[in-house]
């Protein structure tokens, strides 16, 4: 089994950044699915896509902390966005209603002829699709925005505690091995490695 591993240069992700920027500026005005604030979610909380796709405009417009129900562990999970972070969706969701989606779809709800959200899979695509244009070479997946969170969390703070409890992980070593730091220790120590007789 691959495992998704975290976009670890912040280069690449400025790079992401850029290409739903352009994205959302070139998009069809009937397309209401902006690029952009899914990555402005998507790597500044730690909720899991499945999560992200059942949010309203109205749970994160103008709102200190997104709360959500994790789909599944069924436990409340409050994440608070800073100013940069607040002012990006505010910006993002001008105009619409609160009621609405945050990441709309193009299909229509049979019952309410509103727009439907998108699916877990469309997020994966636009992510798989956004990451592969900046150049992203690692495989990509719905974990990649929430593991992004926490590499970055971590490099930033170094404070394991915090981001256990933040991602709901029952060990730190689960934590780090979810984030990629493992990985990264051990690419390491593979570099350094050096058998006699060379």
């Amino acid at each position: 089994m691959k495992v998704v591993q975290p976009i670890r240069d912040k280069a690449v992700l400025n790079r992401c950044f850029e290409i739903a920027r352009a994205h959302d500026a070139a998009r069809h005005e009937d397309d209401k699915m902006s690029w952009e604030l899914l990555l402005v979610v998507g790597f500044n909380t730690s909720f899991r896509i499945s999560d992200l796709v059942r949010l309203k405009v109205r749970d994160v417009r103008g709102q200190d902390f997104v709360r959500v129900t994790a789909q599944k562990t069924g436990k409340e999970a409050r994440i608070a966005m800073n100013g940069s972070v607040r002012a990006a969706i505010n910006r993002l969701t001008a105009g619409r209603g609160g009621n609405e989606w945050l990441f709309l779809s193009r299909q229509r709800d049979g019952k309410t002829l509103g727009r439907r959200a998108i699916s877990r899979q469309r997020a994966y695509q636009i992510m798989n699709e956004v990451c592969r244009a900046a150049g992203v070479k690692e495989r990509i997946g719905c974990h990649t925005t929430r593991k992004t969170f926490g590499y970055h969390f971590y490099k930033q703070y170094h404070d394991l505690v915090k981001l256990q409890r933040i991602l709901g992980h029952s060990s730190s070593r689960d934590t780090l091995v979810y984030i990629g730091m493992i990985d990264d220790e051990v690419d390491e120590s593979l570099r350094r490695f050096k058998l006699l007789g060379e």
